[in-house]
């Protein structure tokens, strides 16, 4: 059944709006383990979220399919409803085109993959190496009752490693992963040494005296801790005064050298989206212009209540797209050299009571990464606990680095250089 088709069955059924938003995906990936093919993925799938309004009542559901028997499912879901949830739904005659899905075929890249096995050769400890390269296509429409049709789209290419080395009984795993718009923009065997050399290196580990250290924040860790400041400033969170950025919009929170801008529409990035999950237009903000904090994600809901305009940051909730510190000047190289002593942090977990606290803003991580003697990275280190807090950590900022990687569709970052943060092993 056609979209036309099943407004118009739902007329029939006495729906008084209905809202769809349709995701069509497009993926082929493949996972090669020492040159050999080990799994691969090629699929098409559409699927659709629906959301209607039915004797006062908003419901909602999903399907992989367009029938008859998804508006029966709807009204008995209304039926069996006790609230009166009313939502926003798009009006007006909103018009983007639908794209023609873009075909792709990664037989290229499937070889240049399996090609890179032969660099093993060259790193006797190295047992296993993996390499993951994926494709991936993604539609999203959003087409209602009342006259839009809306579409936006976005092409991914996702590039991972990860290396495993061995030396006497103990194993030691490495990985680092490229998310891109341009696979011919991706380095497969530079990267791929790359990470090699840092697993050969992090099996040699010490143990670190607990103190006050000078670290490097690698661009994947920067990036996931920057992620935390979507909830920090959802408009939710700070509704219900369970962010730690509650009063601190407008004010100088962090170092001045930190700007950090969300840019949806930015289609080198790839993140990229015209509108957000709920149909509202994104647009480019600045979040925090050099350390003070200027922005509020809102979506619908949380618009409406406080009487305000969603930001377009409507994504499951609040979330954001393409948001990313800016770079400074100094490269990775640069960064690392003027540092005599301290750590490079290139993973964390949050285990055993260690976290990011979006209420209060503390920080307690369990860490992995390398020791930096004068300017050098020179062996791993035990996994070790940084304590500190995000307006700590964000506020004793010495350099931020040229070298902005995306690692997520949400946020990016490039290396940051942080001082005095406490270790512990």
């Amino acid at each position: 059944m056609s979209i036309k088709e099943f407004f118009e069955k739902a007329r029939e059924k006495n729906f008084s709006n209905i809202q769809i938003t349709e995701k069509h995906t497009i993926d082929s990936s493949v996972e090669i383990i020492n040159g050999e093919i080990e799994s691969f993925e090629d699929y098409d799938n559409i699927n659709y979220s629906i959301k209607s309004e039915y004797n006062g009542k908003t419901v909602k559901a999903s399907s992989n399919y367009l029938e008859e028997e998804v508006l029966d499912t709807l009204i008995e879901k209304a039926i069996a409803t006790d609230t009166n949830y009313e939502d926003e739904y798009l009006s007006g005659n909103r018009q983007i085109p639908k794209n023609t899905p873009l075909s792709f075929d990664i037989s290229e890249e499937i070889k240049r993959c399996k090609k890179l096995d032969h660099l093993r050769e060259e790193y006797s400890s190295i047992t296993k190496l993996t390499c993951y390269y994926s494709e991936t296509y993604t539609n999203t429409r959003i087409v209602s009752m009342e006259g839009v049709d809306i579409s936006t789209d976005s092409h991914l290419c996702n590039f991972m490693v990860e290396a495993i080395a061995q030396k006497e009984d103990e194993t030691t795993s490495f990985d680092d992963s490229i998310l891109t718009t341009k696979k011919e923009e991706i380095p497969f065997e530079e990267f791929t040494r790359n990470v090699m050399e840092k697993v050969v290196l992090q099996s040699q580990k010490e143990k670190i005296e607990t103190g006050k250290y000078e670290i490097l924040l690698s661009s994947r860790v920067a990036s996931r801790i920057i992620s935390h400041l979507t909830d920090m400033l959802s408009a939710s969170s700070i509704r219900n005064k369970v962010s730690c950025m509650e009063n601190k919009i407008g004010k100088q929170v962090f170092h001045p050298s930190l700007t950090i801008i969300e840019d949806p529409r930015n289609k080198d990035m790839p993140g990229f989206r015209l509108f957000d999950d709920e149909g509202w237009e994104t647009s480019k903000k600045t979040v925090v212009r050099n350390g003070i904090v200027e922005s509020i994600f809102y979506n619908i809901k949380e618009a409406k209540i406080k009487n305000q305009k969603s930001t377009g940051n409507g994504y499951q909730g609040i979330g954001t797209r393409n948001m990313y510190v800016v770079p400074g000047e100094k490269n990775f190289k640069d960064l690392l050299e003027s540092i005599k002593d301290g750590i490079y942090i290139t993973d964390y977990m949050g285990a055993s009571g260690t976290s990011i606290n979006s209420n209060n803003g503390q920080i307690s991580l369990q860490i992995f990464g390398f020791r930096i003697k004068d300017g050098k990275l020179v062996r791993g280190i035990e996994p070790s606990i940084m304590t500190t807090t995000i307006f700590e950590l964000l506020s004793n900022i010495e350099e931020i680095g040229s070298d902005l990687k995306t690692y997520s569709l949400s946020t990016s970052s490039p290396s940051i250089q942080v001082k005095q943060i406490s270790i512990a092993r």
